[in-house]
């Protein structure tokens, strides 16, 4: 049986004002996003060897600051980046949401696909199989990612459909415990999150 911990990085400015970031808005954590990558290094202290994350800046900063306060090494996975939205990255979510494309994501977010974008299904395959190559490898591992990306892992674990990706799109530094053992995921309750 292999441990490991599953969380979203840091805030950002684009976070707080509604900018889809996606893969091509590579933008820093804020102040607040680097009190809570300190935060949520202090809880995970005794309990992480090894760090996988995104290579986009905001995963990786929220890494590194954890990474140097837990003394572990930290290695990247494209995988684990956000979703790519194509030519929605860099525009605000609320005018995007008043579009045709808007709308199904609004009502059908699986069946949602635009020019040079992913699809949630996309997405949920490339961390499903990252996930499941490290933890093969590793024990008490910490995976730094993304929204929808987790989200997509969230509801493969519970069996869920791809429609629901919106409601389990976790808050930023919001962290998940999971083990996994013959080749299953279960998400464990983290106490004092």
């Amino acid at each position: 049986m292999r441990r490991f911990y599953l969380l979203r990085h840091g805030q950002t400015d684009s976070n707080l004002s509604g900018i889809i970031q996606g893969q091509s808005i590579d933008v820093p954590l804020n102040e607040e996003g680097i009190e809570q990558s300190q935060k949520i290094a202090e809880l995970l202290k005794g309990h992480v060897s090894r760090i996988i994350s995104s290579d986009l800046l905001r995963a990786y900063q929220t890494a590194r600051i954890i990474g140097d306060i837990l003394e572990v090494e930290i290695e990247t996975d494209k995988r684990l980046r956000e979703m790519n939205y194509g030519s929605w990255e860099g525009n605000f979510l609320d005018e995007l949401m008043k579009t045709p494309e808007g709308r199904v994501w609004i009502e059908n977010p699986s069946k949602w696909r635009i020019e040079n974008s992913e699809s949630v299904l996309d997405v949920q395959n490339r961390i499903i199989q990252a996930i499941k190559e490290y933890v093969q490898r590793y024990d008490n591992l910490l995976f730094v990612s993304h929204g929808v990306t987790i989200s997509a892992f969230l509801l493969y674990v519970k069996n869920l459909p791809l429609d629901n990706v919106k409601e389990y799109i976790p808050r930023n530094t919001q962290i998940y415990e999971f083990e996994f053992e013959d080749g299953r995921f279960e998400e464990l309750k983290i106490e004092g999150t």
